[in-house]
């Protein structure tokens, strides 16, 4: 096997493992034989075109022929959605109660317009779910939702929906959440402020 297949090989059996998949899983997604798939990561066979296809379209990769000028930048771009932060272990823990504390609500049968605001802002909040690393403001936001069911009921929701609106716009303006309570530094400063 050439030194280029090889490193193709080793990139599929990456990828395959970042998935999770095994190679029987691997085989039932492309279509290639399992021990087939065995033999290319272990360099026992030489790599088809038709079989690099199916395994790189089963992994969600495209095959592209690249000019070679343009590879770095390719690869650069590449690195870069390869090294995107991943949403931590209490991030999903703490959409997933806050999403669960949603479908009860609907299950209330709550009519009202802050609670489809409060549904789509949620939807949004998602898309930077890998961005959140304290995970306070969910706690609180989950907490203002448990209020939904008594007395305060779209007041809480507002509340809510004004919490989850704002962690959304810090997120999507790139403001982490050790960013948020620095004071901001002005832009320039007067020395010698004295009139006299």
């Amino acid at each position: 096997m050439s030194y280029e297949s090889e490193k193709l090989a080793a990139a599929l059996k990456v990828s395959r493992e970042k998935k999770g998949l095994s190679q029987r899983a691997l085989s039932a997604r492309s279509g290639v034989p399992q021990s087939h798939i065995s033999k290319i990561e272990s360099g026992a066979v030489n790599l088809t075109v038709s079989s690099l296809t199916a395994i790189a379209n089963a992994l969600d990769l495209e095959l592209a022929l690249v000019p070679r000028k343009a590879a770095p930048a390719v690869r650069t771009i590449t690195r870069s959605v390869n090294d995107a932060p991943k949403a931590t272990p209490e991030a999903r823990k703490e959409i997933a109660r806050l999403a669960r504390q949603l479908e009860h609500i609907q299950s209330l049968k709550i009519d009202s317009l802050a609670f489809e605001k409060l549904q789509r802002q949620f939807r949004e909040l998602r898309q930077f779910e890998n961005l959140i690393r304290n995970t306070d403001t969910l706690r609180s936001i989950r907490e203002a939702l448990k209020a939904v069911e008594g007395p305060a009921g779209v007041a809480a929701l507002q509340d809510a929906s004004k919490q989850m609106n704002s962690l959304r716009n810090l997120l999507a303006q790139g403001v982490g959440d050790e960013e948020r309570t620095r004071v901001p530094r002005p832009a320039y400063r007067l020395d010698g402020d004295n009139d006299e």
